[in-house]
């Protein structure tokens, strides 16, 4: 069995500290070290405020936590009701997609068209993630 957690967030800057301490918090739950911790804030924050740079329009942001028996979370951020801003700004976010990369276990970025509308970003405990 596993846990779930939904959160839905105005998308706006201003509310990524709510995503950071509920992550903080679950996170801290399944007793990933201080340094997890750390690394699952950065992405679900970068994650959030990739999407949030990356469109002029949206409706809010979802992050969907799951809790798994491993104890290892998986966060799914998007979008909804969102439209493009610009390639510039596009190209801005591939700091944001490193740092998002480089801190979890694994990442799938959800696109459509070439345009990422979410993320599903995997840490573990202990950080020994097994490639299937």
């Amino acid at each position: 069995m596993m846990d779930e957690i939904n959160i839905k967030l105005p998308a706006k800057p201003e509310y990524i500290s709510v995503a950071r301490l509920t992550t903080a918090a679950i996170a801290n739950r399944i007793g990933f070290t201080v340094d997890e911790i750390e690394d699952l804030k950065l992405a679900i924050s970068e994650a959030s405020n990739f999407l949030i740079n990356q469109f002029s329009v949206i409706s809010h942001l979802t992050i969907d936590y799951q809790i798994n028996m491993d104890s290892s979370i998986l966060a799914k951020v998007k979008v909804v009701g969102a439209s493009v801003i610009s390639e510039k700004q596009l190209e801005n976010n591939e700091l944001s997609l490193f740092i998002i990369e480089s801190v979890a276990d694994q990442v799938t970025k959800e696109e459509e068209q070439g345009v990422i509308y979410g993320f599903s970003i995997l840490k573990t405990c202990g950080g020994s993630f097994e490639y299937e």
